[in-house]
């Protein structure tokens, strides 16, 4: 049967009444009557507004009232974002009051969808009953929630249901009587996801960050915590962008102990409390020329537990010692200025008296410039640093370093010669401490010449680079004057302060690459370097032997870094590292070792990381993460990792077993197990729970 499509635009002046002017409306069909202030269409319907798109098999308009009546096959899509499929709708295009049974709606923005028996909307609001809502396949949903009763407001993209009951699969998990969660993924206020846990040691945990956004500048999150064994507490943050170049973020908390836990513990503190600002900023005073910035990470706290308790996506720090900092630097194409303060809180000391600070450090430098002549080079760098503590000895510390250069080329410029005279001064004055030191001064002047070429030649397949080096150094000590570790003296107490004087020697190094001749990445690198230490050339003592090499590959690298210490006849330091990436298998590891010999000034350390895992089921990731302290025979860290990221919900499930620092009397750290599984069902949000089981190390 051949079909007929009818538009009729001689109707678009009449397709709305007087009492409703805000909606006009465009339609095609295959049959098209029109009665008095009555519209039928039959077969293959589509009507056109600014705001609606609407198809049906049959509709009847009442241009008097304003109505539409939509049978079979209904599809209604308004904005562009909200689209709804049923078997019947009425919609009053006056109010934009839309029933409609069934209904699936779809949130195209959120793609949350939501079917029901029955529905009826009313301006911006959705009303459902006995309803079905997921953002996953509408057939075979991961996850669903079932609920009595809901209301949707399409303009805030707020939901509320209630007796709701979630769903995975066809297997009920959880039931509440009232669950409320936004479908829009923009920054705004509410509620985030809580944390839910057990400890053994703590009992019963929960967190619930709540999330202000006032403006678009700033916000506020507050978590109030309880652990019904150990006690309560609240930590908040503000953050606030002053500028787009830059950002405030402040932070406190307070936790308060249960007596019978701080007893059973021996904690040093029944309380934990402290607070952190960090701020950095760009361009304060600089222009076109010139370049500055302001960082400062400012923290107190009366001991470590305050970051034992504070949430772990807030702080991930492990170590005893706080660091507090505030650096600014002022650069332009001649100088670099730059100030920086550091403050050290070690919460294993019942107090920082005696332990030293930097306030503050002042650098100033000039960058390279030429002095009479082109090729005839100096720069300055100067640092003075004030090293401060209520008790002990303190100390001001000057460093002046002067280089001045000149280079040349010889044999038709294979040979590069390079001329340097560097002349350093460096001063202490000491003040407070027990014994009367003699402020020190040292000078020395240092005569280096360096000869180096870089040779290149290309193949079929990649380009050589090869680079020979050989410095000598010549130092002489100026003037050397006053207390001085380790020159002429071996006081502990001058041991913050050292200085030293360079020795003699000469150094041979290589610097070779090979790189692809197609994509020119670089594929293998070699360097090794190898100083002679001498009085004379009559007596000569190697120093320390470097080598490192790297490969990369296809499906990775493979790097090693060793430096033999001749003095010692030792090994004193071994850094390799090898990564592996193929399909769906990853593996990661470094393994560092460091000996302390009288000659490395290293410490006595050896351990090895390891990162691998595979995804499968293309959503599925499985990770093992292991921390290994070799010389203490000593896992610091251990984690199994099953993350599952599907496009409508993720899930981390996580065993993990570490040591954590204590502010206990009778312990400095205590282990922990904690099995940790954090939910997110997309867009409407998900929850964290969290198992510890903790011991004394």
């Amino acid at each position: 049967m051949h079909k007929t499509l009818l538009i009729l635009p001689i109707l678009l002046g009449s397709l709305y009444s007087k009492d409703f002017q805000k909606e006009k409306l465009q339609i095609l069909s295959n049959d098209l009557n029109s009665k008095d202030n009555i519209v039928i269409a039959n077969g293959d319907v589509v009507i056109f507004s600014p705001k609606y798109y609407i198809s049906a098999q049959k509709v009847i308009y009442d241009k008097e009232k304003g109505t539409l009546e939509l049978f079979d096959d209904v599809v209604i899509l308004k904005d562009n974002i909200i689209q709804t499929q049923s078997d019947y709708a009425f919609v009053d295009l006056n109010d934009e009051n839309v029933t409609e049974n069934p209904i699936l709606l779809l949130d195209n923005k959120s793609q949350l969808w939501v079917t029901s028996h029955e529905a009826n909307k009313e301006k911006d609001s959705y009303h459902f009953k006995d309803s079905i809502m997921s953002s996953c396949d509408c057939i075979d949903p991961a996850w669903n929630i079932r609920f009595s009763s809901a209301d949707y407001d399409t303009k805030d993209q707020w939901l509320n249901a209630y007796n709701a009951r979630l769903y995975i699969k066809d297997i009920p998990v959880m039931y509440t009587p009232y669950i409320g969660f936004s479908t829009d993924t923009t920054r705004r206020t509410g509620l985030l996801r809580p944390t839910v846990g057990y400890s053994s040691s703590e009992g019963f945990v929960y967190s619930q960050p709540i999330f202000i956004a006032p403006a678009d500048n700033y916000d506020v999150e507050l978590i109030p915590q309880i652990r019904t064994t150990r006690g309560y507490g609240m930590y908040a943050y503000y953050r606030y962008a002053d500028s787009p170049d830059s950002i405030l973020k402040i932070g406190s908390g307070y936790f308060k102990e249960k007596n019978d836990y701080a007893d059973e513990n021996s904690l040093e503190n029944d309380s934990h409390f402290g607070w952190n600002i960090d701020y950095s900023r760009n361009k304060l005073f600089s222009g076109n020329n010139s370049d500055d910035g302001l960082y400062a990470s400012i923290k107190w706290l009366n001991d470590i537990e305050y970051y034992n308790l504070e949430d772990d996506s807030q702080n991930n720090s492990d170590e005893k010692k706080v660091e507090s900092k505030i650096n600014y630097y002022y650069k332009n194409n001649d100088y670099y200025f730059g100030t920086y303060l550091r403050h050290y809180i070690d919460t294993s000391l019942e107090s920082n008296k005696t332990t030293l600070q930097q306030l503050p450090q002042v650098q100033l430098h000039s960058f390279s410039n030429s002095l009479f002549f082109d090729k005839l080079l100096y720069s300055t760098d100067l640092q003075t640093t004030n090293y401060t503590r209520d008790t002990g000895l303190n100390a001001v510390k000057t460093d002046l370093n002067i280089p001045i250069s000149y280079s040349f080329s010889m044999f038709d410029d294979y040979i590069k010669v390079i001329l340097e005279e560097e002349v350093s001064l460096s001063k202490i004055d000491y003040s407070k401490g027990d014994a009367n030191y003699k402020n020190a001064t040292f000078i020395e002047n240092r005569h280096k010449v360096t000869f180096n070429t870089n040779l290149v030649k290309k193949y079929d397949t990649g380009i050589h680079t090869i680079n020979f080096d050989t410095a000598f150094v010549i130092p002489n000590v100026v003037k050397s004057k006053g207390d001085i570790y380790p020159l002429n003296s071996t006081s502990t107490e001058l041991s913050s302060f050292p200085l030293s004087k360079t020795t003699k020697t000469i150094t041979f190094s290589v610097n070779q690459s090979w790189t692809d001749i197609e994509d020119l990445k670089e594929i293998i690198n070699h360097k090794i370097s190898q100083s002679i230490i001498y009085d004379d050339f009559n007596n000569t003592e190697l120093g320390d032997l470097e080598n490192e090499i790297r490969y990369n590959y296809f499906l990775g690298s493979i790097s090693n870094r060793i430096v033999y210490g001749n003095l010692d006849n030792k090994l004193t330091e071994s850094s390799t590292s090898f990564s592996f990436n193929y399909e769906n298998y990853f593996f990661n590891a470094t393994h560092y070792m460091s000996k302390d010999t009288p000659n490395s000034g290293k410490e006595d350390l050896e351990s090895y990381t390891i990162n691998t895992g595979f995804t499968f089921y293309k959503d599925y990731k499985f990770t093992y993460q292991e921390d290994y302290n070799i010389k203490e025979k000593l896992r610091n860290k251990q984690s199994f990792i099953l993350g599952i990221f599907d496009k409508c919900w993720d899930l981390n499930l996580s065993y993990i077993k570490e040591i954590k620092p204590s502010s206990s009397t009778r312990v400095n750290s205590k282990k922990q197990d904690i099995v940790f599984l954090e939910l997110t069902l997309k867009p409407i949000g998900g929850f964290k729970q969290q198992y510890t089981v903790k011991e004394d190390k």
